[in-house]
């Protein structure tokens, strides 16, 4: 009998372990696969109440945004991890599968914001070098220029004391000639130098060594160095913008508008606009043309053209990220 009684209690519990055993396997299951909601048609939903919003039921703050979302490939991340959302009940944690896609969006986001932000280095690090050179070249022009500006001035005003003081009525008609002559002399010149003076101002040229042509990309062309745009950086500027007129053109196309209006890239002359993109993305070769100040103004304020419009990436990137934020805090 003891034999019998000790075997009974041994099955007894056998038999709650393995229902303990199944009753826990049955929870994790869940936790890990939550069962899929009940389909419930928008019309019942309206009227059962507003649950939490998910992305599914979320736009975007401004078609820029979407267009870079899509550009960027965000949008289908999005949408994936919008589905996992909506599929998810209330009350269910947040599963594996919708954690590794927030990270997965996360990560694609921040490459996106690496890759504008290495667009718009170089273009600073272009400007800044050919600021330099600029200043260079401006210093040796303003020398020149004062030089000339102080010879002109003295060559007139001290020969012109002197040739009056050979005009006295006492001299002797010789040494009024030589006054008169002195006086041509004078103002030859200081004509002459102030026509130096004048030609100074357009300052010294010089070839560009050893800096980024990031306009080369654009304008058609060889890049040199570090110059390189993303391919989703380009398409943005190759594209025109959503909910604008498409008659305006792409973006890059706008800034060329803009640049033939303001003189700097001719639209009309197709001669002057080879020499005028040959100075603007010069950069690296010994038998270059020579930059004058003015072409390097040009060139710089172009510059920070491009660098304007691709910055306007980052901004519909943050609108992106606070959009989904808003609605992170919205579900908690």
């Amino acid at each position: 009998m003891c034999h019998k009684h000790i075997a009974t209690a041994v099955y007894e519990a056998g038999v709650m372990a393995a229902i303990s055993i199944f009753w826990t396997a049955t929870v994790i299951a869940q936790s890990i696969h939550p069962p899929a909601p009940a389909i419930v048609p928008p019309a019942a939903a309206a009227e059962a109440g507003s649950g939490p919003q998910t992305l599914s039921a979320f736009a975007l703050p401004n078609s820029d945004a979407d267009e870079t979302a899509h550009i960027f490939g965000l949008d289908s991340k999005l949408q994936r991890l919008s589905t996992l959302q909506s599929e998810r009940p209330s009350d269910v944690p947040t599963t594996l599968e919708e954690l590794s896609a927030r990270q997965e969006l996360l990560e694609s986001v921040q490459a996106s914001f690496l890759d504008v932000d290495s667009v718009l280095a170089e273009l600073a690090n272009e400007q800044s070098d050919l600021s330099s050179i600029r200043a260079a070249l401006q210093n040796r022009r303003d020398k020149t220029v004062n030089r000339l500006t102080t010879a002109s001035l003295l060559t007139g005003s001290g020969l012109g004391a002197g040739v009056s003081a050979t005009q006295f009525s006492g001299l002797g008609s010789t040494t009024q000639d030589v006054g008169d002559a002195i006086g041509i002399g004078s103002g030859a010149a200081s004509t002459i130098l102030s026509i130096l003076a004048a030609r100074a101002q357009k300052g010294p040229s010089v070839r560009i060594e050893e800096t980024p042509n990031m306009l080369a990309p654009l304008l058609g062309g060889v890049p040199v160095g570090n110059t390189y745009y993303p391919p989703e950086v380009l398409q943005y500027l190759q594209s025109p913008q959503m909910g604008k007129d498409p008659s305006r053109g792409t973006r890059l196309e706008q800034l060329m508008a803009e640049w033939d209006k303001a003189g700097r890239l001719s639209a009309a002359d197709p001669a002057t606009r080879r020499r005028q993109i040959a100075a603007l993305t010069a950069s690296g070769d010994p038998a270059a043309v020579k930059l004058t100040i003015d072409q390097l103004t040009d060139r710089i304020a172009m510059l920070g053209d491009v660098r304007g419009r691709v910055s306007l990436m980052k901004r519909d990137l943050a609108n992106i990220m606070r959009s989904y934020s808003a609605l992170e805090r919205e579900q908690k």
